[in-house]
């Protein structure tokens, strides 16, 4: 037991330091570049369960400068491999997560290391919000924090995603905020049930990005404010067709006669035949209709729902190694079905052979087939990804709102 804890606090007191060092010397930079300030706040719980909602890259670090607490972060295990885990491991002992696949050998190492004292922090929605509104969380982490019995943090960034939305090609000049919203001790954890700890962190960790802007009459200024919205924007609200939104500078516009003018607030300048203020209320729309009209997209089998050709750099990850398969592959995705076809080859994966879909920063998407099998695909033209995720996610039964 003693090794097992010993394995689990190596190189802590390092990491440590090197937290310690960035927060001094490299923080008041990062605060410049994301104009971001904290509420003062003095953690008391000497061991801990971090959560918050996520809505920036460089939010693990925002974190740490706010609660000025060391913590291990839960991250892509994307990050853990070749050069970048080479450095990233030892000075930040970071705690693997592979997307798509279940997360019991993640959640295995979270246990471990808060039993041991060492404090962990996570972003319990797994992604970037796409759309302003905190994502899904799963009550699965309610049961972890009951489990470990240690204290809970929640923290609240307010501001993060309309100074760069996730699918923006451009960062924007605006203010963030950072704030502890709460810290359940561990003796208050002992006394929720795990009911009231799920909706405790759902509340904590609750923003509408368009809310809080309106709240305060904040500006986020910056160059073509619209360009990059196609990636997330996958259903058109006039015509219901997919995939044929495009942007240009401030503006975004459909070949039915849509049009909008994406404003310094974030929200939309209505145009032409637009029914939405902001992309908040857009997505609400895409994945309710989506989740609608499930049962007749089944039925088209004959040709595809959605299909991009020769737009994506395909890669394999079979047991654990890496293949390049093709720099332009096209995607078709069927009312049963997943077509992927590079070169001569053409392959088919029904939609329940399909065990995990996901998507990661603004272009790329993955799926798993099994927990050895995964492709991972990144676009190469301004094309979405996100439509196939939802998509998967209606045509397979899972709910998406």
């Amino acid at each position: 037991m003693q090794s097992d804890r010993s394995k689990i606090t190596k190189g802590v007191g390092f990491q440590r330091g090197v937290y310690a060092f960035c927060r001094t010397f490299i923080g008041p930079f990062v605060n410049i570049i994301l104009h971001i300030s904290y509420r003062p706040c003095k953690v008391q719980s000497r061991t801990f369960l971090c959560l918050g909602n996520h809505t920036q890259n460089l939010d693990p670090a925002l974190m740490v400068i706010g609660t000025r607490r060391h913590m291990r972060f839960v991250a892509n295990a994307s990050l853990t491999r070749g050069i970048a885990g080479f450095f990233l491991n030892p000075l930040f002992g970071i705690i693997p997560r592979e997307k798509g696949a279940k997360g019991d050998a993640a959640i295995a190492l979270i246990e471990a290391n808060l039993r041991a004292g060492v404090s962990v922090g996570m972003f319990p929605e797994g992604n970037r919000s796409w759309d302003g509104e905190t994502e899904y969380i799963s009550p699965r982490t309610a049961a972890l924090v009951k489990d470990t019995g240690v204290a809970l943090l929640t923290y609240r960034f307010t501001g993060g995603y309309l100074l760069r939305p996730r699918w923006a090609d451009h960062k924007r000049k605006g203010p963030m905020r950072g704030e502890l919203v709460h810290e359940y001790t561990a003796e208050e954890i002992s006394r929720m049930t795990v009911e009231e700890i799920y909706a405790a962190i759902c509340r904590d960790l609750r923003v509408n990005a368009y809310e809080a802007q309106a709240a305060t009459g904040a500006l986020y200024r910056g160059k073509a404010l619209a360009e990059g919205l196609q990636y997330a924007a996958y259903i058109c609200p006039h015509c219901l067709r997919f995939g044929t939104v495009e942007t240009r500078g401030n503006w975004l516009s459909c070949s039915c006669g849509l049009t909008a003018k994406c404003l310094e607030t974030g929200w939309f300048e209505k145009g032409n035949y637009m029914p939405f203020g902001n992309f908040a209320e857009w997505n609400r729309f895409q994945k309710r209709w989506v989740h609608e009209h499930c049962a007749e997209l089944r039925q088209r089998t004959d040709g595809p729902i959605v299909h991009d050709d020769g737009c994506f750099r395909l890669t394999l990850k079979k047991d654990g190694v890496f293949t390049t398969l093709s720099d332009s592959a096209s995607v078709a995705m069927y009312g049963d079905r997943l077509e992927l076809s590079y070169g001569d080859v053409r392959e088919v994966f029904r939609i329940e052979e399909i065990t995990g879909y996901g998507t990661f920063l603004s272009r790329s998407m993955y799926f798993n087939c099994g927990p050895s099998l995964r492709y991972q695909m990144v676009a190469t033209k301004p094309v979405s990804t996100l439509k196939y995720y939802a998509l998967w996610r209606g045509l397979s039964g899972r709910e998406y709102l």
